[in-house]
């Protein structure tokens, strides 16, 4: 009994962690104004940090770009409005999981009223042994958290206008980097930029 409600257990954090949302959000400078801003450049990503590798940031370039493009901004490595620079963070976590817990006994009948003024039975039915709950087993589970931080810095004075934040479960690097295009446009939906109508070609 112990190792079919392991089982179930596990594969119920499985299936919560496979569909797990990311969440989105961001924070401003009160003092900018977006519809001034024309172009933008990036900023090269620091060597240094252990989260990065070639096919990410390529990819979330490559989305990010598309993204602002799209919300009328341009590509421009000499003297953009703006600087754009993306970080990585992973820290390790741990979720808790609370199972109610059953145990079947024999000879074993509800008590109390068991049908109304109609003659309905209030109570599932099913042959004994009856399920009885005992109490409530606790779970943990480590996962891995990643967040992406994307950065709008005005190259002027060198102050950070806009910082939007995805934050989700990256445990499976496959499925975390085929996630970035959903994960960047959501995170650039929190920018105040409207995205340019499409062109209607005749």
């Amino acid at each position: 009994m112990k190792k079919l409600y392991m089982f179930y257990a596990g594969l119920l954090i499985a299936c919560l962690w496979g569909c797990g949302s990311y969440q989105y959000y961001a924070i401003q400078s009160d003092k900018a104004s977006f519809n001034k801003y024309r172009t933008f450049a990036w900023l090269p990503v620091p060597d240094s940090s252990r989260n990065y590798n070639d096919i990410a940031d390529e990819k979330i370039k490559d989305e990010v770009t598309a993204g602002l493009e799209k919300r009328g901004l341009s590509l421009q490595t000499g003297e953009p409005d703006l600087l754009v620079r993306y970080t990585i963070q992973v820290k390790d976590r741990t979720r808790t999981y609370n199972y109610p817990t059953y145990v079947y006994r024999p000879g074993v009948a509800y008590v109390g009223v068991a049908r109304n003024r109609y003659g309905r039975y209030f109570y599932y039915s099913i042959a004994r042994p009856f399920p009885v709950y005992v109490g409530t087993d606790i779970v943990e589970a480590t996962y891995k958290e990643g967040t992406l931080i994307i950065d709008l810095i005005e190259r002027r004075n060198h102050q950070v206008i806009w910082r939007g934040y995805g934050v989700g479960d990256v445990d499976d690097p496959e499925r975390a980097i085929n996630d970035i295009p959903e994960v960047v446009e959501n995170i650039l939906k929190k920018l105040p930029i409207t995205p340019l109508a499409p062109i209607r070609r005749p």
